[in-house]
């Protein structure tokens, strides 16, 4: 099994563990009719979005005229639901649950076209809206596969793409009239996180230059939560909001620990107006980035889990899996990007032991790397290694000190002796007494890390491809600072 594989199935276990789902709604007293034509006698699921995901509510019951009734005291909170039909190969339509007493009914020859409300403006918004896009949407779609076909210089491709521009502005100012005729919906509150943020003209010198060439980018930074109400959590039960907060740090968060960080609790601060909107935001911050592949962002996956779950914050968390995070983050600090490599003994083929610190000054860049034998991924990964150390990296003053996980003599000299360069510090713990396992939270193999003459990590598990990019470039910053 590879690292990745391994690390994400164990990721995985842990968070969905830790999560779960708990609402602050209060009951309240419903009266909602569903009139279905063709649903006669026959059952629907209520169910509500959460992050991209749906889960389901309850079930309901179509009688024989195809009414089904929400009635009576009831847990549900706010937010964007749907009703979806197991008999019709669970096609559905949505429904926003945020007002007591509503009606809402059609037919299944065309559940959204068919729609008629009463009583609910935010349904009523709603399916204005829908009806709006229904035939844009189609209309756009055949644009897009119309430009596919077209060259640039072919004058039918810029009036293509002009009729599809004026359909999104056709869309833009559709639906800014939308949140000007509701503008205390919860639905105007879902248009106007779906809608660009208005940058206005931007500021110039006297002589008519930008002030700022990125001034577009920094204002829609500055202003992206503008318009989202972090008091009301019925955000976090649409199939928008998940999408909006995380495209934030997709494209507007420089893309390194430290921004990112500082973006994360300036967010949270922001949704500790509502235990739900906090608890969401804590949970799709976190996964996010404890998912993450990137090299060094795995800082972040620790400064989250010690700042909000291990010191108490998460009060949803499940107090026994908090046990094994702790245990996980704390296998993971010691290699974090910048700290110092740990030190450890381990012996060569011929018996002769060596200490890893001694050997890390004498060369500009150390790769450390971990393997085993009976590993598919290593029987790849460490003879590309050795084809790029002989080609490239040797010359730039690289050296490599390869570690074998395993204690078994033979297999060890054997995999060493076909795959690793006669110049490496090859090694295993033949002793059984080395800490390197738990020190570089070795539990898969291979694991890889390059490092400084000073002891310093600066990259862990970056392809083998990439390592001669990736050494040019550090020396090019090095360079820059001596000069």
């Amino acid at each position: 099994m590879t690292k990745m594989t391994l690390n994400l199935t164990l990721l995985f276990l842990l968070l969905f563990s830790l999560f779960s789902t708990k609402t602050q709604a209060q009951d309240r007293n419903y009266n909602i009719s569903i009139s279905v034509k063709g649903m006669e006698n026959k059952i629907g699921i209520l169910a509500y979005y959460y992050s991209d995901k749906r889960y389901v509510k309850d079930t309901i019951y179509f009688n024989e005229k195809g009414v089904a009734d929400i009635k009576g005291k009831k847990n549900i909170p706010s937010g964007v639901y749907l009703i979806a039909f197991p008999s019709m190969r669970y096609n559905s339509f949505d429904i926003i649950i945020n007002e007591n007493d509503f009606s809402l009914a059609t037919d299944t020859f065309n559940l959204v076209k068919n729609m008629t409300v009463k009583n609910s403006s935010e349904n009523k918004e709603m399916y204005e809206d829908m009806s709006f896009m229904l035939p844009l949407g189609q209309t756009n779609d055949a644009l897009m596969k119309k430009i596919k076909t077209l060259q640039k210089e072919d004058p039918e491709f810029i009036k293509t793409v002009n009729e599809a521009e004026k359909i999104n502005d056709d869309i833009l100012k559709h639906r800014r009239q939308l949140a000007k005729k509701y503008p205390a919906n919860f639905y105007t509150k879902l248009i106007n996180i779906m809608l660009d943020i208005e940058v206005p003209e931007a500021p110039r010198n006297p002589d008519g230059s930008l002030i700022d060439t990125f001034y577009n980018f920094h204002y829609t930074q500055g202003h992206y939560f503008d318009n989202i109400d972090f008091s009301d959590s019925g955000y976090i039960r649409s199939p928008v909001f998940q999408n909006r907060l995380l495209k934030y740090f997709d494209n507007y968060t420089f893309p390194q620990p430290d921004s990112i960080i500082k973006n994360i609790d300036y967010i949270i601060s922001k949704a500790k107006v509502n235990p739900e909107m906090y608890q969401f935001c804590v949970n799709e911050l976190f996964l996010k980035y404890a998912k993450s592949e990137i090299m060094g962002q795995d800082a972040i996956y620790v400064y989250m889990a010690d700042k909000y779950f291990l010191s108490g914050l998460a009060w949803w968390a499940d107090p026994s899996k908090l046990k094994e995070l702790k245990e996980r983050i704390e296998s993971i600090k010691p290699t974090l990007i910048g700290k110092p490599a740990p030190n450890f003994y381990v012996q060569d083929t011929l018996g002769k032991s060596f200490l890893f610190h001694d050997f890390v000054p004498k060369n500009r860049y150390t790769i450390l790397v971990f393997w085993n034998s009976d590993c598919g991924h290593c029987q790849k990964e460490i003879p590309l290694l050795k084809n790029i150390y002989q080609d490239s990296l040797r010359d730039m003053g690289v050296r490599v000190f390869s570690v074998s996980t395993e204690q078994t003599d033979s297999t060890f000299r054997a995999f060493a002796a076909k795959n690793c360069a006669n110049d490496w510090i090859v090694c295993a713990d033949m002793r059984g007494a080395s800490a390197f396992r738990k020190e570089y939270d070795i539990i898969a193999t291979p694991k890889l890390f390059v490092i400084t003459q000073d002891y310093k990590i600066i990259a862990k598990n970056i392809p083998v491809e990439k390592l001669a990019d990736f050494i040019k470039f550090e020396e090019e910053l090095r360079k820059k600072k001596e000069r």
